[in-house]
């Protein structure tokens, strides 16, 4: 077998668990619009570069038929790839979404590490219906202007309205009921150009967004009940 057959054997079978990984990554851990605005290349980056490049490509370079060593040269190569693609797998693991929480007139986007450095138990999100990441909003009193003063008071005492989860509820309803979850939508649409509002569409229901990755602003599709766009911070604000 030539070093040429080796290495295209290599790079096969490396495409092949590539696009297994990418699959989970892209259906599972971060689905939709995720994972390209919040974090999802960081880990895969490391996976693509040692998974499709550096491993194939060690391949090539040592491969010998007959060569003494030849079969240690592989088994480290293949120890080293399956490590490296490990660590990136585990960076993108550890980066994922797992709840998408509507406080007041953002979604923030947070990975268990939010509510570890915030102290929060986790496993309140098990009783979240739904797979991950779970789809959440904070609930509110009724009153408008007991509303913005809850908002207000969580940004003073510093206990953020997104990690408040004794008020966390499932994001899920009809049209009437979304209405009152999504109560400031008018206010956010009135701080985005009308070249952004152009680009929307009928069904979606528009907030804010923030993840420690990205910011800016996203639909929310009642239909698909998940976020269908997303839109970065350069459209300017129209003057209000």
């Amino acid at each position: 077998m030539s070093r040429w057959k080796a290495g295209a054997i290599h790079f096969s079978i490396s495409l092949a668990v590539f696009l297994l990984l990418l699959s989970i990554i892209l259906l599972v851990w971060f689905p939709g619009i995720l994972f390209s605005i919040d974090g999802g290349w960081s880990g895969l980056r490391i996976v693509i570069g040692v998974d499709l490049v550096l491993g194939p490509l060690l391949t090539l370079v040592v491969f010998k038929a007959g060569k003494p060593g030849l079969k240690f040269d592989l088994s480290c190569i293949a120890i080293f790839q399956i490590s490296s693609m490990a660590a990136g797998m585990w960076i993108v693991y550890n980066e994922r979404p797992l709840a998408l929480v509507l406080a007041y007139d953002t979604f923030f986007s947070l990975s268990a590490q939010e509510f570890e450095d915030n102290g929060k138990d986790i496993s309140v999100l098990e009783g979240i219906p739904g797979s991950y990441p779970k789809l959440i909003y904070v609930e509110l009193p009724e009153n408008e202007f007991s509303a913005d003063v809850a908002n207000m008071r969580s940004q003073f005492i510093g206990d953020p309205l997104y990690m408040q989860t004794d008020k966390y509820r499932p994001l899920q309803g009809n049209a009437e009921s979304l209405d009152g979850i999504f109560r400031r939508e008018d206010s956010v649409r009135e701080s985005v150009s009308d070249e952004l509002l152009g680009q929307l569409r009928e069904e979606c229901r528009f907030s804010k967004f923030v993840s420690t990755k990205n910011s800016g602003f996203v639909c929310y599709g009642s239909n698909e009940e998940l976020l269908t766009d997303f839109y970065g911070n350069e459209y300017p604000q129209a003057e209000i």
